[in-house]
């Protein structure tokens, strides 16, 4: 049993999340003492366990505090070179001495020397009983290069990834990274303090640091799910998130080729979160040469099709949406979206606007952003600006600059690290104005073949294609399942869409036009006003392309399950040229 920590106004059920900031400054302790407030004050968003003490997840990501690292490696007479990596290491009891000797073995292998390791400090005593059953060995490693010229963002994530191919799920890196470490864990956001004593130490300082307090929609609590993620803090779910996985799981063949990897390569870890395959996908990008808002545009794009282009910020940024959308399916859904990679620290919200980012820009540089207002005090502060994010807009601060960029003033900062494809234009495929409809001796029995009934056509169909309206259709559908109906039903029917389990307004392409698209990019090459194309689409494309392939996907169904499964190997293992 669990219980929502409810706030004054009782209606927030939703993950906190927020980073704070001050734009051009020298790290502080002033930026961890306010993210830990602002966290404090998301208490009322996070669900706890039965017993009272078991959040369900809250932490930090942020710079690496170099001082308190170099002196506390000191302490363990390791020797720290002027640029290091430090992981932040989850590790399952009784499986120390092999999860080390993994990392070491995969440190060798990716050209670097694990220097040591250090038990992080904690306090397990102030844990719920549950948080306490499944607590891990919480230690940190230190990382030196063989070679300084080497990219060492890249070693220490190819060494991650092949940890987490070798341990099975023996240990877990909460980061591993020369710029950014997280602290997080099983926690309520006022534990976090407490646990992790090195929040306190007057050398843990930073430029920024991104808070999030988690409420577990979708998953169950676990230290490992807890929140942000190497990259990524995330409010919302991700509806899409089935073919999104599909989708990196088909391009896997093609990322080990690019980056140099073997057969143990996965694209995405196992059993993790929606958020958690997000930070995955993410971070694939930043490996292929992207930089944070890049990439979080090619994965969580607005609806930029209607949008009016004036400024040269604004045709920059069209023109790079528009040729991400031929590669990149997006991660769609409500969202509210903090992330950085240690040089650029942002939010963004998902193309609906449908989770709320709010932010306070102060005139001596400091910014907050949340999910909510009252996250910080800013008595005696002169307010510069108070905004929020509207629909698929991002907020992207470069930290050694001081640069804040909002709106289309992202666009200066856009570049692809891909190719130009030849033909930048591509064909757009529009229906046909008038079809000839196909000739049927028989067509109730043909509607009746494919699935069709008389009430569908009835209350669907006419209303739809003779009338032009809306049909009046029923909330609720009392016909049975189709794997128990006793009627035959067609394939399709068998698939049902899943839907979020956090309720979220009704969205259609019509009403909501500013926002949503149906366009669907077929490669480089063409691109469909919906994913349903009519016959002449369909001849335009094969005419287009001049390299579309029919699949026979028939089976003789008085074979019966055994002919089915056979075509659909066959389909499976089918090479298509």
């Amino acid at each position: 049993m669990r219980e929502l920590i409810l706030g004054a106004s009782g209606d927030h059920d939703a993950c906190g999340v927020g980073f704070v900031t001050r734009l051009g400054a020298a790290p502080s302790r002033e930026v961890i003492d306010r993210a830990l407030t602002a966290l404090a004050r998301l208490a009322h968003r996070g669900g706890v366990d039965a017993d009272g003490l078991s959040g369900d997840g809250a932490g930090l990501l942020l710079p690496i505090p170099q001082e308190l690292f170099r002196g506390a490696a000191r302490q363990l007479r390791i020797e720290l070179p002027s640029a290091f990596g430090l992981g932040m290491a989850f590790i399952e009891k009784g499986y120390e001495r092999e999860a080390r000797g993994a990392v070491e073995k995969g440190a060798r292998e990716a050209g670097l020397q694990c220097l040591g390791w250090r038990t992080v400090p904690t306090v397990p005593s102030i844990l719920g009983p549950r948080a306490a059953s499944t607590l891990p060995l919480i230690r940190q490693c230190f990382f030196s290069s063989f070679e300084p010229s080497a990219d060492f963002e890249r070693s220490l994530f190819v060494l991650r990834k092949r940890v987490e191919a070798e341990c099975s799920g023996n240990i877990y890196f909460a980061s591993l990274s020369s710029r950014t470490v997280v602290y997080k864990g099983l926690l309520a956001p006022l534990q976090l303090r407490e646990f992790y004593p090195d929040l306190d130490h007057p050398d843990f300082t930073a430029t920024f640091a991104v808070f999030h307090q988690r409420y577990s929609t979708n998953t169950r609590p676990t230290w490992r799910l807890a929140q942000p993620f190497r990259l990524v803090a995330h409010n919302g779910e991700i509806n899409t998130i089935g073919a999104n996985r599909r989708w990196m799981r088909a391009r896997e063949a093609r990322l080990r080729e690019e980056l140099r990897v073997g057969e143990w390569f996965r694209a995405l870890e196992e059993d993790v979160s929606d958020s958690a395959s997000f930070d995955n996908a993410l971070e694939l990008l930043l490996q292929r040469g992207y930089e944070a808002g890049p990439a979080m545009l090619r994965l969580v794009p607005p609806a930029w099709e209607s949008h009016r282009v004036g400024s040269r910020d604004a045709r920059l940024l069209r023109n790079f949406l528009q040729g991400q959308a031929r590669e990149q399916e997006p991660w769609d859904g409500p969202a509210a979206l903090v992330f950085s990679d240690g040089k650029f620290v942002g939010a963004k919200l998902d193309r609906n606007g449908l989770r709320p980012l709010r932010y306070t820009l102060t005139k001596d540089g400091l910014l907050l952003v949340g999910s909510e207002a009252g996250l910080a005090d800013f008595a005696g502060e002169a307010i510069a600006e108070r905004q929020r994010l509207g629909p698929g807009e991002m907020l992207l601060v470069d930290v050694a600059a001081g640069s804040m960029y909002r709106g289309e003033a992202v666009g200066r900062l856009l570049r692809s690290p891909t190719r130009r494809r030849s033909g930048s234009v591509p064909t757009r495929l529009k229906p046909s104005k008038k079809l000839s409809p196909a000739k049927i001796s028989e067509p109730k029995r043909a509607a009746a073949a494919l699935g069709w009934t008389e009430d569908q056509f009835r209350l669907l169909f006419q209303p739809l294609g003779i009338e032009g309206k809306e049909a009046i259709w029923s909330m609720g559908d009392d016909a049975p399942p189709a794997f128990i109906s006793a009627v035959r039903r067609p394939l399709w029917d068998y698939c049902k869409q899943r839907f979020a389990q956090v309720t979220n307004p009704a969205i259609d392409p019509l009403r909501e036009a500013h926002v949503m698209s149906l366009d669907a990019c077929l490669g480089s090459n063409a691109v469909l006003d919906s994913p349903v194309a009519d016959a002449q689409q369909m001849r335009r494309l094969e005419a287009k392309l001049g390299a579309v392939e029919r699949i026979d996907i028939t089976f003789d169904a008085s074979a019966g399950t055994d002919a089915g499964l056979r075509a659909i190997d066959r389909i499976r293992r089918r090479r298509l040229r």
